[in-house]
């Protein structure tokens, strides 16, 4: 037995992450009985020792723990609870099985401060890497891995590289033992990476050629019509950097969504520039099965804009928006990301974008304030172009205090600015859920598209969250006693 940990515990509503899943598929496929743990922060200590109690045997190679998703919820501590509930957790499972091992993996790993309960530790993909891990466990032999000063052993993902061709036919495979609720949206990769290399932009496979690292059409069908067979799932979050990278990855998805014999529906990020070089993209989107696009817009400076890989001119991006809107009325929710603290972009100039988005005609139904991270590239880290050059783009930095700052503004004031907007009455009535990627997290608790429109202009913030939660609070207590009845 192999226990994988894991939550997404800085969004509303309830959803799977993909990571921690696919993981679990390659470890089931290559016969390690694997069970996965979901909602880690919600359950508290309590609940945790009982899950040891339950599955934690004298035969677990090891305890996985993914903290992609919990990096938002750092005020409790590294991993989503406090840190000492954590180590306790950790002893917890010593008692049971003084030779398991902590395993840390995920996008978030190499933020870790605290390394002291961490045996290994997997950076980038990782795919056939916990394979190789767990083989290693079992059997013993070779691995290949480096040791960070309190020795964990740290194991690059590159080392045991998952290749294009696997990617395109594999699939995450959900067991009945996973606990997908009725109702439930699930998890999708339909490719990975990104064409574009924005300059703030720190992800895997970013500036890739299009196409590459995508499914294939007979891959992405019978993924689909796996999950709607066996759980009735219709409705999914796409975890794609970008849906829309071409016309032929879109015109795929349609082809798929055609042939399939319920209505599919799905979230994902998207680019409006796209849409301006390809205005078909508009029709191709909404009969995919779009229901709520979060589009990467960043800024409505064209000076900044153009400093970081986002060219467009303001004024066209916001016609295309505005046509949007006009096509897709209800049926797709439109979200805006922004960045605050891009070069060339001062606090006024902000401001005005914060005032385009509160206008009552605004065709953005909901959006997102994001500080700019300014990361670089450490130790086979993921950094960014501009962590790695700061200079070249007008910055500052101070890595031991990670502040940055140009002669525009400071992360400081950038930061006030940024929770004085959201803290708001009038920024807390239009920017509910934040991001249209978190609506399938919403679907699953029973709401419908329209259920949230009502919602985003009848409710204030604090109100739909409330109502949310409690909803929230109530599956994933279905989910822990489906859990121990298992």
């Amino acid at each position: 037995m192999i226990l994988l940990y894991t939550d997404v515990a800085h969004t509303p509503g309830i959803g799977k992450y993909a990571g921690t899943y696919k993981i679990a598929t390659e470890l089931r496929l290559a016969g390690y009985d694997t069970q996965v743990i979901d909602n880690l922060r919600w359950m508290g200590l309590k609940r945790l020792k009982q899950t040891l109690d339950k599955f934690l045997t004298k035969e677990t190679l090891f305890i996985g723990v993914s903290n992609t998703l919990l990096t938002n919820a750092r005020e409790k501590g590294e991993w989503g609870i406090t840190n000492e509930d954590f180590k306790s957790f950790i002893r917890y499972a010593k008692k049971i099985n003084p030779n398991v091992k902590i395993v840390a993996g995920g996008a978030g790993i190499t933020r870790l401060s605290d390394w002291s309960y961490v045996d290994y530790a997997i950076l980038n993909k990782g795919d056939n890497a916990i394979v190789a891990l767990a083989d290693y466990l079992k059997n013993g032999g070779d691995l290949k891995y480096t040791q960070n000063p309190i020795n964990t052993r740290l194991i690059d993902g590159d080392d045991y590289f998952y290749t294009q061709e696997e990617f395109s036919r594999s699939k995450i495979i959900f067991e009945h033992k996973d606990i997908v609720l009725s109702g439930e949206a699930l998890p999708i990769e339909i490719a990975r990476g990104c064409i574009f290399k924005c300059a703030y932009c720190y992800f895997d496979l970013i500036g890739k050629k299009v196409g590459d690292w995508t499914k294939t059409e007979e891959t992405l069908y019978e993924e689909l019509m796996y999950n709607y067979k066996i759980f009735g799932t219709t409705q999914y979050m796409v975890s794609d950097e970008l849906v829309n990278e071409s016309l032929e990855k879109l015109e795929m998805i349609v082809r798929v969504a055609e042939r399939l014999p319920f209505k599919f529906e799905y979230t994902a990020y998207a680019r409006i520039d796209l849409i301006h070089r390809y205005p078909e993209m508009i029709q191709l989107l909404k009969r995919s099965g779009a229901i709520g696009l979060a589009f990467g817009i960043e800024t409505f400076n064209h000076q900044a804009g153009k400093a970081v890989g986002k060219g467009m001119d303001p004024n066209r991006v916001k016609e295309l928006l505005y046509m949007c809107k006009k096509e897709w009325q209800d049926d797709i929710i439109i979200s805006g990301n922004f960045i605050m603290g891009l070069p060339g972009e001062s606090l006024a100039s902000f401001m005005q974008t914060v005032d385009w988005l509160m206008e009552p005609d605004c065709p953005i139904d909901i959006f997102e304030l994001n500080l700019l991270n300014m990361k670089a590239t450490s130790g086979g880290k993921l950094g960014n172009k501009m962590g790695d050059d700061p200079e070249k783009y007008g910055y500052i930095v101070d890595r031991k205090n990670k502040t940055w700052s140009n002669k525009e503004m400071s992360k400081e004031e950038a930061n006030a600015l940024m929770w004085q907007l959201k803290k708001s009455p009038e920024m807390q009535q239009k920017r509910k859920f934040m991001s249209a990627t978190y609506i399938g997290r919403i679907l699953s608790l029973g709401y419908t598209v329209s259920d949230i429109f009502d919602m985003n202009r009848n409710m204030s913030w604090s109100n739909a969250l409330t109502q949310v939660r409690l909803r929230s609070n109530i599956k994933k207590q279905e989910y822990f006693e489906r859990l121990m009845k298992l």
